[in-house]
């Protein structure tokens, strides 16, 4: 459960440097779970209620998980690269967006592409977790 603040009690922490490297650090951790495979940090990483719009479809955390482990086991590569993030905070919730530019296939037919993402992050217990997660494949330039 969020907690309410409002615009003239939100603690002045939220936009510290800190504050925007730990939501950053917990966006490249989340990819670096699904590049892993790891379910465990995955978990960790997102909240109970999680789920992602991805390739026309809404997928809940193990879902998604299973969806790049059987990628992976298709032979398909999938390289992902973070482009910087554009957060917004309000008190328990962070809403960002970025760019990530990379390459997806099964060797040698590996392809460029570039995604539009976004995710809602939250904080739990001091933490950062991702609740919400968003990813299109962007029009070609």
């Amino acid at each position: 459960m969020l907690t309410g603040c409002t615009h003239l009690d939100r603690p002045a922490w939220l936009e510290s440097p800190e504050a925007q490297a730990a939501i950053d650090d917990t966006v490249h951790a989340f990819f670096d779970a699904l590049r892993k495979e790891d379910k465990t940090a995955f978990q960790r990483l997102t909240t109970e209620s999680f789920y992602a719009f991805d390739a026309g479809k809404r997928f809940s955390g193990p879902a998604l998980m299973d969806v790049v482990r059987d990628a992976h086991a298709r032979g398909v590569q999938l390289n992902w690269s973070v482009g910087p993030l554009d957060t917004k905070v309000g008190c328990d919730v962070a809403w960002t967006t970025w760019e990530n530019v990379g390459s997806a296939g099964v060797p040698p037919d590996v392809k460029p592409v570039r995604w539009l993402e976004s995710a809602v992050i939250v904080r739990r217990n001091g933490e950062w977790k991702v609740d919400f997660f968003h990813s299109q494949r962007a029009a070609a330039k």
